[in-house]
């Protein structure tokens, strides 16, 4: 009798053991920033963290010292997007994992630009996400400059010549930037990145992935996080969005006359 309730209690203490073992200690995920930036001696950093709505809540500011050298320790209570700026018009946006100790480099006056990051796999797609829309940006800025000195030295013929050939490398720059994204949706379905590449801009004003022309690529980014992350307040939002795309394709259906094309704002 003895032995079998010392083997009970050996039991219970074993059960309980594992159970704090796998509690997160007051319910947070914790994770480290650290980075040398150039041009940043005693610059303040700002960190926000991006919200489901795509809002920005302040999280802190962080001051680098005479060599550009910064350390901040953050938690949150469920993966999260944060945005890491010394400028709102210069950031870059990472996506850290409980325990990740997350290392930067770059130049602080063109971070979005120059910054590299290890240590933290799913920023690290973040930045392939921003690499390619960089890339696609400075296509774009040639493309534009081309056609400006085409149409101040060219007659208004050979303008319309050379205007079809720069437009056409814009459009075949855009099916490339789709075509990389949309694997890049697939290849890495249940991560949080996904979301940031569905919204992805396309020279600053235009868009990459819209609703009535990509559905699916919407619904396959939402099954993958379904599939990982149901319960993260990113993935919740995103399946409302979702639903109502769909709520508004099925209604546009319906009222849709034959040879009208479906659009959703």
């Amino acid at each position: 009798m003895n032995r079998f309730c010392t083997m009970i209690w050996m039991a219970a203490l074993l059960l309980c053991a594992t159970a704090c073992h796998n509690k997160p200690t007051d319910g947070n995920a914790t994770f480290t920033i650290e980075g040398t930036l150039t041009n940043a001696a005693n610059m303040t950093l700002y960190l926000e963290e991006m919200t489901p709505d795509n809002g920005a809540n302040f999280v802190d500011s962080i001051r680098c010292d005479s060599k550009g050298h910064f350390s901040f320790e953050g938690s949150m209570p469920y993966q999260t997007f944060y945005n890491l700026h010394v400028s709102p018009v210069d950031y870059i946006v990472l996506l850290p994992r409980d325990a990740e100790h997350i290392v930067l480099h770059g130049d602080a006056t063109k971070l979005g630009s120059t910054y590299r990051v290890e240590g933290s796999p799913e920023s690290q797609l973040m930045w392939e996400i921003q690499d390619h829309i960089n890339a696609s940006n400075l296509v774009i800025s040639d493309i534009a400059h081309q056609d400006q000195q085409n149409k101040a030295s060219m007659n208004a013929q050979q303008y319309e010549e050379a205007h079809k050939v720069t437009d056409s490398i814009f459009v075949s720059n855009r099916q490339l930037v789709y075509l990389t994204l949309y694997n890049f949706i697939n290849d890495h379905r249940g991560s949080l990145s996904t979301l940031y590449a569905i919204d992805a801009p396309y020279n600053h004003t235009m868009r990459v992935f819209y609703a009535e022309s990509d559905f699916e690529v919407f619904e396959t980014a939402l099954e993958g996080l379904n599939d990982s992350l149901p319960t993260n307040p990113h993935t919740q939002y995103f399946k409302t969005r979702v639903e109502r795309i769909r709520s508004a394709r099925a209604m546009a259906q319906q009222q849709q006359q034959p040879g009208q094309e479906i659009i959703i704002k």
